[in-house]
């Protein structure tokens, strides 16, 4: 065996990180890494074409943490966090490729847990904890909770910014590249107070269809140091519901359920309105527009106080933005979906079943 070679196979895991012009916290994030106590890893940065001092500090990064296996790309453009990950997966050396955002601090047994997750070859990902630093405003105070993992075991979600996959799967499955879509500032710079929505669900569906298992592993644990504003609050939510949009086209699913009470419930309030107003002011037609609300608000609520764990005081006060963060996003969902629907586009469809039988028979 050549070194190169002894010195691959020595690899467990190669962390791939894209960052864009965020020099201060991919610099918070590079350290935890470095303390990290898993004995065998490298770490991966793929700079997306940062137009600031970024380049400069991950160099000086290198030379400072030298006891750190530390690969640098650099995009000559902006590409995206997915392409930028796929980018990283081909020069990964390591068993599996573990995904971590430049804004997330890992503790440092991240990677141990991580590993532990892995107990059959039939388990192809384990996703962590993604843990908010204290709210700091309203909008960081509904964020908080977004990625949180309920309980250890079988995964209904990946992800992104903090999860593991074998690499050998990686290199005949890569992260989607076409539900992208770059944010902008007003002087026309790269926005990363606004970051992807649903980066992994695509990769996750595909596993979850071709009978692999996804473990959850809360004690594999990072911090997630993203500010929000109102601008940036309301720009994920717009941006999050045209990639949900893409995803549901692009793989034919149902409509999501996050969304579809409210879909249904303003759908039937003008007919419940005007057949109110036929029966002279009765006002049992409006019934079904209203219990579908009910029931959307009813959802909402049972995500934020259940699956997000926010306290009731904190769910009251939030509660106002939330409704407001819903309603952007389901504006932009039903905008996007209509327009892939009678629109030219290039996203094209995926038979999930199809592709199933191909991967099992390749």
């Amino acid at each position: 065996m050549s070194d190169e070679a002894a010195d691959a196979a020595e690899i467990g895991f190669s962390v791939v990180v894209p960052t864009l012009n965020r020099p201060a916290k991919i610099t918070s994030c590079l350290e935890a890494l470095a303390a990290q106590d898993h004995p065998s890893f490298e770490v991966i940065v793929v700079d997306d074409g940062s137009t600031d001092d970024t380049p400069e500090t991950l160099a000086a990064l290198r030379e400072r943490l030298s006891g750190l296996r530390l690969v640098l790309l650099r995009n000559d453009r902006q590409i995206g966090a997915n392409p930028s990950r796929n980018r990283g997966i081909l020069a990964a050396r390591g068993r599996w490729a573990a995904f971590l955002d430049d804004d997330c601090i890992a503790d440092p047994d991240w990677l141990s847990e991580l590993e532990r997750g892995f107990t059959s070859e039939k388990v192809a990902a384990v996703t962590g904890l993604v843990e908010d630093q204290e709210p700091g405003n309203v909008y960081e105070l509904v964020f908080r909770g977004t990625h949180r993992l309920a309980k250890a075991g079988p995964a209904r979600r990946l992800i992104a910014g903090n999860m593991a996959v074998r690499r050998d799967l990686l290199l005949r499955l890569e992260w989607d590249t076409d539900r992208a879509q770059a944010e902008t500032t007003a002087a026309g710079q790269p926005d990363t107070s606004v970051s992807g929505r649903g980066d992994e669900e695509g990769l996750h569906l595909r596993l979850h269809a071709f009978g692999y298992e996804l473990i959850a592993r809360p004690s594999a644990r990072v911090l997630h140091v993203h500010p929000y504003g109102r601008r940036s609050f309301f720009r994920q939510a717009a941006k999050g519901g045209r990639s949900a949009a893409k995803l549901v086209y692009k793989f034919g699913l149902g409509q999501r359920l996050d969304l579809v009470f409210f879909i249904l419930g303003y759908g039937l309030f003008l007919p419940g309105l005007i057949l109110s107003a036929y029966r002279f002011a009765a006002w049992w037609p409006m019934l079904p527009s209203l219990a579908f609300l009910a029931l959307a608000v009813a959802a909402i609520s049972y995500n934020d106080l259940m699956l997000k764990g926010k306290t009731i005081p904190q769910f009251v006060q939030g509660f106002p933005v939330l409704l407001a963060y819903y309603h952007v996003r389901l504006w932009n969902y039903c905008a996007e979906s209509l327009r892939l629907r009678f629109t030219k586009h290039d996203l094209q469809k995926v038979d999930l079943a199809a592709e199933a039988r191909a991967w099992h028979e390749s």
